[in-house]
Formats: C-alpha cells, sequence, structure tokens
C-alpha cells in the first residue's frame, strides 16, 4: 500500500502542482498584455491615441480604408525586423471581419506588444 503510494500518488501529485504553476504563469502574462475586442463607436473615438493598423491584403486595403491607415501583414507585425510599429505604444487593428484582427492580436501580444484594440466585426462593420 505505502509502496503504491510512492510509485504513484507522489507523481500524480507533483504533475498536478506542476501544472498548476504554468497555467498561473501563463494567465498572468496575458494580463500584461492587455486586448480588447471594441465597437466601432469606442474604436472611432480612440484610434488616434495609438497606431491604427490594417491587416487586410494590400488589394483591399488600396480600394477602401480608414484614413490614418497603415497597412502590414501579419508576418511582417510578428517580424523581428519589424521596426515601423512600436511595441510600446497603443495598437488599433482591423482585417475585414474582425477574426483575423483577434487571432493576430493574441499572436502579437506573445510578441511584447501593450494594449491592442480590435475592431469588433471589422472593416465591414463600420457603417456606410
Amino acid at each position: 500500500m505505502v509502496d503504491t503510494l510512492i510509485q504513484y500518488g507522489i507523481p500524480i501529485v507533483l504533475g498536478l502542482w506542476i501544472g498548476w504553476l504554468l497555467t498561473r504563469k501563463k494567465k498572468h502574462a496575458l494580463t500584461q498584455n492587455e486586448q480588447h475586442v471594441i465597437t466601432y463607436e469606442t474604436f472611432k473615438q480612440n484610434m488616434r491615441k495609438g497606431q491604427l493598423v490594417d491587416i487586410r491584403k494590400k488589394e483591399v486595403f488600396e480600394k477602401d480604408r480608414i484614413k490614418g491607415a497603415r497597412n502590414f501583414s501579419i508576418g511582417y507585425l510578428k517580424s523581428k525586423n519589424q521596426a515601423q510599429v512600436r511595441k510600446d505604444q497603443p495598437l488599433f487593428i482591423y482585417c475585414s471581419n474582425g477574426k483575423k484582427s483577434a487571432r493576430a492580436a493574441r499572436k502579437l501580444a506573445k510578441r511584447g506588444f501593450r494594449s491592442i484594440y480590435v475592431l469588433q466585426g471589422g472593416f465591414q462593420s463600420i457603417p456606410k
């Protein structure tokens, strides 16, 4: 009985404890990099307080865009060599429907970007 407890019980308890520590650390890291999905009205009121980035394809961006937005690919934003978008300033990001920009926000937060604001519903949610 004691041998079974030592053989199975201690590794299980140790594994659970290590797993708890890892998830606790991961949650803490995510709270340092703020990500927010915001409505168009909130986006419009605050987008001039940071960097406005459109991650749609260049051809689509050139046809119609939010005035003042710059067009970058997600690959460029995640690259180590990118220097045009600052990590320490708020980032207002949008795509066509909001899904790609939400995924990009999670990736960018892991790369050190702070205060990322995603346009809910993307460019198609903007009233015409």
